[in-house]
C-alpha cells in the first residue's frame, strides 16, 4: 500500500467515526488509532511511519487539539517519537515518487505540530 492509499483510508475511517459514530475529534483519533493497528504496529517501519504520519495528518488537518496530560495522547506520542526516530532509514527522497513527497511534507507538518524531532 502507498501512504497515499494508507491516507486515504485513515481519512475515511476518522469521517466515518465522526459522521457515523458521532464520536468527538479525540474519540474518532483513538478510533481510527484501533482500527488502524495492523499497520501502526506493524514490523515494518516504513509501514508504522506511514500508518502513524496519516493517522496524525487526518487529525491535525481536522484541527484536533491534543490533550497533553492524557495518558492516551503520552502513549501515542511516545510510539511516533520512536517511530519518527527511525525516519531517515527509511530511504525516502524529497525528489522521490510523488507519494515519498507527500509523506515528507505530512511528516514534517505532523513534526512542527506534535513538537517531535524526526530522526
Amino acid at each position: 500500500m502507498s501512504y497515499f492509499e494508507i491516507m486515504l483510508e485513515t481519512r475515511s475511517i476518522y469521517g466515518r467515526a465522526i459522521c457515523d459514530k458521532a464520536l468527538n475529534m479525540y474519540q474518532a483519533f483513538a478510533y481510527v488509532y484501533d482500527e488502524m493497528s495492523c499497520f501502526l504496529q506493524s514490523a515494518d517501519d516504513r509501514i508504522r511511519a506511514e500508518a502513524f504520519t496519516a493517522l496524525f495528518v487526518v487529525a491535525v488537518m481536522d484541527g484536533l487539539a491534543f490533550v497533553s496530560d492524557d495518558s492516551f495522547t503520552q502513549d501515542v506520542f511516545e510510539e511516533l517519537s520512536t517511530v519518527y526516530s527511525r525516519v531517515s532509514c527509511l530511504g525516502l527522497d524529497v525528489e522521490g515518487s510523488d507519494d515519498e513527497k507527500l509523506m515528507l511534507q505530512h511528516v514534517e507538518k505532523v513534526s512542527i505540530y506534535t513538537g517531535i524531532v524526526v530522526g
